[in-house]
């Protein structure tokens, strides 16, 4: 391939090796090995219209002449552009900062990554919290004895004192509710000490069971 500037040989090198001119400048017009024209010379000669609206340009790996729009090299398939995650400004990607706002790319990313791992991870724990206490209020209705022993003595009560309402004596018609209440207050400070040992127990017997601090 001849320069276009100098006519000589333009050399593998993103330069002429000759006059020195950029790759692009001085192989703008070059269409292709042995090419030339009805004289037999080489059509190839200086754009000076090229400089103001470039179709081409170099990779800047491998060095070939490829498309002005390409963003990834169709020689070498080298991404040519990145774009910058805080300003969306676009910038070459054989920089590792961005020319606008000069954010490191690989280190905005970095921090990016563990940021949403931070989220993930703050999710995840309330996700387990709320599920370790329900699954503890089920363990806690499970060891809480039956209402039974509250109910069954309270409703023969109330039957005696509904069939012999007249036989009764005054007093004890006057005193009946006072005695239901006290064995109602009774019954629910046994039942609840009773549920207290049994979470107790369990929880000695799951020691290391992360739903036991719920319960």
């Amino acid at each position: 391939m001849k320069c276009s500037i100098c006519g000589k040989e333009f050399g593998e090198g993103i330069n002429c090796q000759n006059c020195g001119v950029d790759r692009v400048t001085g192989l703008a017009n070059y269409s292709g090995h042995g090419t030339s024209d009805n004289h037999g010379t080489n059509t190839s000669h200086y754009d000076s219209s090229y400089n103001s609206s470039p179709k081409t340009m170099v990779c800047y790996a491998c060095e070939e002449i490829i498309p002005a729009n390409s963003e990834y090299c169709p020689h070498c398939r080298k991404k040519l552009f990145e774009t910058c995650p805080k300003c969306g400004n676009k910038f070459s990607s054989q920089y590792y900062n961005c020319n606008q706002c000069g954010t490191n790319l690989k280190q905005y990313l970095k921090e990016e990554k563990e940021r949403e791992w931070k989220r993930t991870e703050e999710a995840i724990k309330v996700q387990l919290k709320e599920q370790h206490q329900r699954e503890a209020q089920q363990i806690k209705n499970e060891l809480t004895p039956s209402f039974t022993i509250i109910y069954a003595p309270l409703a023969i009560v109330l039957l005696l004192l509904l069939f012999n309402t007249n036989s009764l004596p005054d007093f004890v018609l006057i005193i009946s509710p006072v005695l239901i209440l006290i064995w109602c207050s009774i019954a629910m400070v046994v039942c609840t000490s009773i549920r207290n040992s049994r979470i107790e127990k369990w929880k000695q017997e799951h020691p290391n069971d992360p739903r036991s601090k719920y319960l």
